[in-house]
């Protein structure tokens, strides 16, 4: 009687490990992939700035005189603990650029920045700081990106441009090879930004934009104040660890600024400077080790957790039927013997 007891109750509890494996998958697991609270990402870039106009007199150069000057960049992304919360990490972004043939820092090219972002999503968390109303993702991909596009949000146009997915490859880091790596695009379409550049007025009077234009006719009164109006043009491709979301390679982020010409005049956009970097490959190895470094752990949560589930439910479960069947063959039995003797 004890052995059919004892096998019912292995019975029941193998039943319930079968069933919490897929609740696990699905479910349960999910809840525990989330941004690490003291997440850092250090990343370093190199690539130029190109300057179609004089910054302080706003005269064009002419052709093939643009001002170019290298660039080394530094960016410093840490997770600021005493402003996050359970479901919100906070982080701080500091981008040092640095004129790499003079030495000299370059300041307000990117101003410092803080970002709220959902821990289990990763996505921007408008409202959570005050005046800080991202949508979309700035810092990561979501953790288990997908082959599909994704809203990323630029605070000059202020609102979200769509990365698409284009391919699957493969990267080396220094400890972890052949890591599977997504590509997502920006294919660089002209947006209206909702702030000028930096250094970059937001008024002009209709003198100085004679000036600068060379074109003393434009039918403008001097003391008229024109709202100006700039545009952005985004080329970026980015290599995404997908599982933990983490951009880890950014082979080309091209981007250029463009103000709108005078009425009827030509051309309808005027370039006024662009930007060409891409991330260092030896910093990007360290990428791609930084984001492996967390496949042990995810794999224990979403694997190997489950998958003990299921084994060890089946195992319970067999043991349950076998020991259950024979406490009844020897009831039966001994039913039997009893008869005999009667």
């Amino acid at each position: 009687m004890k052995r059919s007891r004892g096998g019912l109750v292995l019975i029941v509890i193998g039943a319930l490990l079968i069933a919490l494996a897929p609740a696990w998958l699905f479910g349960i697991g999910p809840l525990f992939i989330r941004l690490p609270a003291d997440l850092k990402v250090d990343t370093a870039y190199a690539g130029k700035l190109t300057l179609y106009a004089d910054r302080v007199t706003s005269k064009f150069y002419p052709p093939g005189q643009e001002v170019v000057v290298p660039l080394t960049i530094q960016a410093r992304d840490h997770a600021v603990p005493s402003r996050s919360s359970k479901r919100v990490l906070v982080m701080d972004e500091r981008v040092a650029v640095t004129d790499s043939g003079t030495g000299q820092p370059l300041t307000g090219v990117r101003p410092d920045a803080t970002y709220a972002v959902d821990r289990k999503t990763c996505e921007n968390v408008p409202g959570f700081i005050e005046g800080i109303d991202r949508t979309g993702y700035s810092l990561t991909f979501p953790i288990g990106s997908r082959k599909k596009s994704y809203p990323l949000w630029d605070d000059e146009l202020g609102r979200s441009a769509y990365c698409n997915f284009t391919r699957a490859t493969r990267m080396d880091g220094n400890k972890y090879k052949g890591v599977t790596v997504y590509v997502y695009d920006m294919p660089g379409d002209m947006e209206k930004m909702s702030k000028p550049p930096p250094g970059l007025p937001a008024n002009m009077t209709g003198k100085k934009l004679k000036e600068i234009s060379g074109m003393s006719d434009l039918p403008i009164p001097d003391g008229a104040g024109i709202a100006l109006e700039y545009f952005k043009k985004t080329e970026l491709t980015q290599y995404v660890e997908p599982r933990t979301g983490m951009v880890v390679y950014v082979p080309r982020n091209h981007y250029e600024y463009y103000v709108k010409n005078a009425p009827g005049a030509s051309p309808a956009y005027i370039k006024l400077a662009s930007i060409d970097y891409a991330r260092v490959l030896a910093n990007a190895r360290d990428g791609i080790d930084a984001s492996a470094k967390y496949f042990g752990l995810l794999d224990l949560d979403q694997k190997w957790a489950p998958l003990s589930f299921l084994v060890w439910g089946c195992v319970l479960l067999f043991i349950g039927v076998v020991l259950t069947i024979r406490a009844r063959r020897k009831t039966a039995a001994a039913g039997g013997a009893d008869a005999d003797q009667s």
